[in-house]
């Protein structure tokens, strides 16, 4: 009901390798912050890094219930192929599964559809949840 000033700061690190086997992510990419230095192993580069809140569907069983294994507000995305695909979902809703694929460099994480059957539960659990923060909202009285 209320913000909390947690959603503001920096939340978990969105590590992609932990959710290599979920069946799908309602991810919600809120802001980016664009060309910022991070050191790594002694070397510094510049990258772009997402801010997203990503509901996590782990097992059959939550999908089916519409319920999520876990949901991290605020998360940092950082990985370049994952950011650049949320810098173009910005302010919408993606649904997708994490996976690996070789690149010049070696490899890298990438977002990938998720099949029509899971798409329409992870819809369904969004549509719910959306109505239910309408209603919600409804309840608040005007303080005018």
């Amino acid at each position: 009901m209320f913000a909390k000033a947690s959603d503001f700061t920096g939340g978990a690190f969105f590590k992609p390798a932990d959710h290599m086997n979920d069946l799908a992510l309602l991810i919600e990419p809120k802001r980016i912050e664009k060309g910022v230095p991070n050191t790594y192993q002694g070397q510094t580069r510049i990258r772009d890094e997402v801010y997203a809140d990503i509901a996590v569907f782990a097992t059959s069983e939550s999908l089916d219930k519409g319920e999520p294994t876990e949901t991290l507000k605020n998360a940092k995305v950082v990985h370049g192929m994952l950011t650049s695909t949320l810098e173009q979902a910005m302010g919408q809703a993606m649904v997708s599964i994490v996976r690996k694929i070789p690149t010049k460099g070696g490899s890298g994480y990438v977002f990938r559809d998720t099949d029509a059957s899971t798409e329409a539960k992870v819809a369904d659990y969004y549509t719910k949840r959306e109505a239910a923060i309408g209603e919600a909202m409804e309840s608040v009285p005007d303080f005018d």
